[in-house]
């Protein structure tokens, strides 16, 4: 489960010193893209940038907000920045003005960069990752409802838009089999 990098993006097997409390353990789905790339293709990471700039241009009209999560939906994983300890792994969340947020991240670069600018982690420490693939990534994340969070933002702070928890089911893609 466990996908630490260094900054410089080489693996370390060292874990984060993580002392804040954990009232209880939501487990993981299971992570079975484990040892692949983290990084989707370029032209997507440029596709969810410009929705963002489009969300930011028009604050009050609604689809282009439609259009970018649906776009963070059709990722093939989220990535997280663990925060817990390997054998009970915790997202990193955000208090905001809406409430709690937890942090779900387009790429593997975009998550180390958000865990060095938001000082979770000293600047030559490993960033501890956790990559959940779709759509069992959206059911994780909603789990966390029942424990205080209110929604999700994507890569914070470089985009930083953000999408209440009862929004996501409607991004969960329908189960097609019988």
């Amino acid at each position: 489960m466990k996908n630490p990098f260094r900054r410089d993006d080489s693996p370390n097997d060292d874990s984060p010193n993580d002392d804040s409390p954990v009232d209880e353990q939501i487990d993981a789905p299971e992570q079975p893209n484990q040892g692949r790339t983290l990084e989707p293709a370029p032209e997507v990471l440029t596709e969810l940038d410009a929705l963002n700039e489009a969300c930011r241009a028009a604050p009050d009209d609604v689809d282009p907000q439609i259009r970018l999560w649906r776009a963070v939906a059709a990722l093939d994983r989220w990535v997280f920045i663990n925060r817990g300890p390997e054998d009970n792994p915790r997202p990193y969340a955000l208090a905001a003005q809406p409430g709690n947020l937890i942090g779900i991240y387009s790429s593997g670069k975009r998550a180390q960069e958000a865990a060095y600018a938001n000082g979770l982690v000293p600047p030559d420490a490993t960033v501890s990752l956790l990559a959940v693939p779709m759509p069992a990534a959206i059911d994780w994340v909603r789990s966390f409802g029942e424990h205080g969070v209110v929604g999700v933002t994507i890569d914070y702070p470089r985009l930083g838009a953000w999408c209440p928890l009862q929004n996501l089911a409607g991004l969960r893609p329908t189960d097609t089999q019988g």
